[in-house]
């Protein structure tokens, strides 16, 4: 197989790479490197990826990977300083940036030397037949969209606050931009300048948070969010530099309500999205401030989250609406504001946020799949893909900036760990704290594993820890942008079902092998092994979560008592957990009615179980306060609380597993790109 790298040829049959001026024969296991790289473009890989994958498994230390990587990079005449085609990422491994092309016998690979015409022949053939060629460019020039893509490969922080920046909103004069603050107490409005620095915080109260903040057109007005469990309202002020006016109230959205308010190109009309409550899904509307009138606007169907994330076109009256549809694909919608007129641009099957206009309007630019280490643009219609920006970190939601050319984005620093928590003995230790977020841990009906998932190798892979030997082993070889958002374990730990955007997997403990269940694509909740053969989880159905059993034998599907909003089955029936429609809960096989400290628990924390019961001890995650709470249902008294900002938790006998940052406050920095280039890294 031969491949085109930039300006050189490389051949994996001969081991040979030549531009132009020279061809070079490079050594076995730099070309086996090479080739490697090549079939996994603009992917971190690992050093045990390339351990596994190059070396086939055989021994050898880091250092052997470190110094071919020297050698190839020297035969590419690539400067590891400032690469172009291999990237250091520090503490995960290396990226390969360079666009790699396979090429077959029709896409030669030619040098000038290789070319030979006659001269005679090509001065009149060749004339005649680069005449309809010409005439055909011309009339693409002027009359198709030819306005090239900026890809970047530099960006620069324009935050370092302590704590994590959050939606970056660049006023007209590119000066100024408001940014949202979360130090780990309260959420923060402010307004900053970008070249002196200087800053000023609209506050609302101690109570209260504030943000996210969006500009008019001219850069004149802000109109932003003040929340609180209590209180929705959104206002609006006037700035000068950094002088600002008094806030005025615009609107009252219902309390729990935490949405977004955008400007349209007419200041007195703004674009917001409002849920009936906590954890409810989010409508637009609008809002005409003159005489205090809002409108519903068309829009999709409501799923997940609903229709919370939208944005302005740059020039004209059209919002860009990002909305999963009922199979959870990713829908980008055109709302034109002047008719009404809603339209499905396209979607994606993809875990993926947040698409927003280009700077000219012709393109939708949104984080890449997960693990979201890159900003992506695409055409109208789905096609074109191209990679505009590409981080070694995480990357939120791109904003355009003010300039017409660059965009900003915030830049995460995650690393989520799990701690183990002993009720009897009342004592907590760290049981997995590597660099990387180990994610969704839980333990097995024994206690004597953990299943969780880690970024080790930059994707999201299933691993095993053993409580006992205190050893880690990686189960799964996905390499693929898949997310999971939920694990289970099936009563004799043979195998696992993880929850994904729209589909559970059922993974082998031994082998890794996973089997995709065939199941329409759908929202699943609370997922758990009824038996070895029987799984449930819930779905909608009829506008309720319902209870729905999947054999694994024969694939069939049968529906429980529609007065079940979710069963939760565990190893002990005993520890089973029923909740209904009306919100009571119930345990044990026979559903006892069982009544909880708390009113109104949710049974659901995003798609997973919120509540779990082991013996006379029932657990719960507030998310308003950030705790597990754990309660003795016989005494009716609190047992402890343990705080936690991720929600996941695991109760199996007397250990508790909750996963924690390694941090109290979540850090990310606002970046924005600033250098375009055709070239896509950011080291």
């Amino acid at each position: 197989m031969r491949w085109k790298i930039e300006g050189f040829e490389f051949s994996e049959q001969h081991q040979t790479l030549h531009n132009e001026q020279n061809m070079v024969r490079i050594e076995p296991m730099v070309g086996e490197l090479l080739t490697y790289f090549c079939r996994h473009p603009y992917q971190v890989i690992s050093k045990q990826q390339l351990l596994d994958n190059v070396w086939h498994g055989r021994y050898v230390s880091d250092n052997t990977v470190s110094k071919l990587i020297t050698k190839l990079r020297k035969v590419l005449q690539d400067d590891a300083r400032n690469p172009q085609f291999i990237v250091t990422i520090p503490k995960r491994g290396y990226r390969f940036i360079a666009s790699a092309t396979q090429l077959t016998d029709s896409t030669d690979f030619l040098t000038k030397q290789d070319i030979s015409y006659p001269k005679r022949w090509f001065d009149k053939r060749v004339q005649l037949l680069l005449l309809p060629l010409i005439f055909a460019s011309l009339f693409w020039f002027y009359f198709s969209d030819h306005s090239p893509t900026n890809t970047f490969i530099s960006a620069k922080a324009v935050t370092t606050d302590i704590g994590s920046e959050y939606f970056p909103s660049f006023a007209q004069d590119g000066i100024r931009f408001a940014y949202m603050n979360n130090d780990g107490e309260k959420f923060k409005l402010f307004v900053k300048n970008i070249f002196s620095g200087e800053q000023v915080e609209i506050n609302h109260g101690e109570e209260n948070g504030v943000g996210p903040g969006s500009w008019n057109d001219k850069g004149t007005k802000l109109v932003y969010l003040v929340g609180s469990p209590e209180k929705c309202q959104y206002f609006i002020r006037e700035f000068d530099g950094l002088v600002m006016s008094k806030p005025t109230l615009i609107h009252t959205c219902k309390a729990g309500s935490y949405g977004a308010i955008k400007f349209t190109h007419d200041d007195n009309i703004v674009i917001f999205s409002e849920s009936p409550g906590l954890n409810k899904p989010y409508s637009l509307y609008s809002l005409d401030i003159n005489s205090g009138q809002t409108r519903w606007l068309p829009q999709p169907d409501l799923h997940l989250n609903g229709n919370s994330q939208f944005d302005l076109h740059p020039t004209e009256n059209k919002l860009l609406i990002s909305s999963p549809n009922q199979q959870q694909w990713e829908g980008f919608y055109q709302l034109d504001l002047e008719t009404q007129q809603l339209t499905l641009l396209f979607k994606l099957n993809a875990y993926i946020c947040c698409g927003i206009w280009s700077h000219d309007g012709k393109h939708v630019v949104m984080m890449g799949e997960h693990p979201a280490r890159e900003i992506v643009q695409y055409s109208l219609n789905g096609s074109d893909k191209t990679i505009l920006f590409t981080s070694s970190q995480q990357l939120h939601r791109p904003e355009r900036h003010s300039n017409g050319v660059d965009y900003a984005f915030s830049v995460f620093e995650h690393d989520v760990n799990v701690d183990e928590y002993k009720i009897s003995e009342d004592k907590t230790q760290s049981i997995l704290n590597d660099t990387f977020d180990e994610r969704l841990a839980v333990l097995s009906p024994s206690t004597k594993q953990v299943a969780y998932i880690s970024l080790t190798t930059g994707n999201e892979e299933l691993w095993l820890y053993d409580r006992e030997t205190k050893k880690k082993k990686k189960i799964t070889q996905f390499a693929d942008g898949r997310h999971y958002i939920d694990l289970t374990w099936s009563p004799k730990e043979q195998s696992i079902a993880g929850v994904t955007l729209n589909s559970i997997h059922v993974i082998n403990t031994t082998t890794g092998e996973t089997k995709v269940l065939p199941l329409p694509e759908k929202e699943f909740r609370g997922v758990s092994f009824k038996s070895l053969n029987i799984i449930s989880f819930s779905i909608k159905l009829d506008s309720n979560w319902q209870v729905v059993e999947f054999n694994l034998d024969d694939n069939s599907m049968k529906r429980i008592d529609s007065k079940w909003r979710s069963i939760q089955y565990t190893s002990t029936t005993d520890n089973w957990l029923w909740n209904d429609q009306d919100g009571n809960w119930y345990h044990g096989e026979d559903a006892t009615p069982l009544l909880l400290p708390k009113h109104n628990v949710n049974p659901f924390y995003g798609r997973q179980f919120n509540v779990k019961k082991s013996e006379n001890r029932v657990a719960f995650y507030d998310p308003i306060e950030s705790k597990i709470n754990i309660y003795d249902i016989e005494s009716d008294k609190t047992v402890t609380t343990l705080y936690n900002q991720v929600g996941h938790f695991s109760l199996v006998g007397d250990v508790v597993l909750f996963s924690k940052n390694s941090s109290k406050i979540n850090e990310s920095d606002i970046y924005q790109t600033y250098n375009n280039s055709p070239k896509q890294t950011w080291n």
